[in-house]
């Protein structure tokens, strides 16, 4: 027989989960799922999990499934503070950028790094989405932290890069700069830019500019003293890329050799 109050307690219970989750996505400002770091995606299939199998479940007080979901909104939370205040922990659970292509050339870390996988089929659908059909046009390609692919290509200069955040010395992009956290300090030092710790972003652009903003806002920019010279990992380049159409199949992954092009 049908439970009015069995059924009106379900409703309850899932409208008040529903409120929660959205009063959690409007605290932390996160209205868009392309906001959202996979610790959010993990915690909305845990909560959805929570409140799809309590609401059926008379058994469990109201009182428990609050607390449920409270505990789990405060893990949530509590990890995404840390992965945004600790660039070492953002690293850990968001994963880190890595160059493909630098130079018009593959790198061995895209072909041969134990941490990701680059798979030739998608990489170059990838490509073809974004309107291009020929490596050898391509000057740049970077896999960010989130999955997408940044792409320059010959002629179009190169990437800016935030080498401070909140305070904290980004190194996975200091790396793909090829610097180091000794030479932004003394960059810093000679712009009479104060402390690393003190500043709110500084960001390095393609034209080797300093773009340098403090935790009041202001704004100052100098000139690299010392561009950083790009050394760029043992890598594979295309074939004939003036005579055909280059595919992955044209690399040789042991990067001992180059191949010459027609023009050299």
């Amino acid at each position: 027989m049908f439970d009015i109050h069995g059924f009106e307690m379900t409703v309850f219970k899932l409208l008040i989960g529903v409120i929660l989750i959205v009063l959690h996505l409007r605290l932390t400002g996160k209205q868009q799922t392309v906001q959202m770091t996979p610790i959010d995606f993990i915690g909305n299939f845990i909560l959805g999990g929570i409140i799809g199998g309590v609401i059926y479940n008379h058994a469990i007080s109201f009182a428990e499934y609050i607390s449920v979901l409270l505990v789990t909104f405060a893990i949530v939370s509590g990890l995404n503070y840390l992965t945004s205040t600790f660039m070492s922990t953002r690293s850990l659970v968001m994963g880190k950028a890595y160059t493909i292509i630098e130079g018009g050339r593959f790198t061995q870390d895209a072909l041969n790094s134990p941490d990701h996988t680059l798979d030739p089929v998608e990489f170059l659908a990838e490509l073809r989405g974004m309107g291009i059909f020929l490596l050898s046009d391509i000057s740049l390609v970077q896999r960010e932290a989130n999955g997408s692919l940044t792409v320059r290509k010959k002629g179009e200069g190169g990437i800016n890069y935030v080498l401070v955040s909140n305070g904290q010395a980004v190194s996975d992009n200091l790396e793909l700069a090829h610097r180091d956290e000794e030479w932004l300090r003394g960059e810093l030092s000679s712009a009479g830019a104060g402390e690393l710790e003190d500043l709110f972003i500084v960001e390095l652009d393609a034209d080797n500019h300093l773009n340098i903003v403090d935790q009041a806002g202001n704004t100052t920019g100098m000139t690299v003293s010392d561009p950083a010279v790009h050394e760029v990992t043992t890598v594979t380049e295309f074939q004939n890329p003036d005579s055909q159409t280059p595919t992955l199949k044209d690399f040789a992954v042991d990067g001992t050799d180059m191949a010459t092009s027609p023009s050299e």
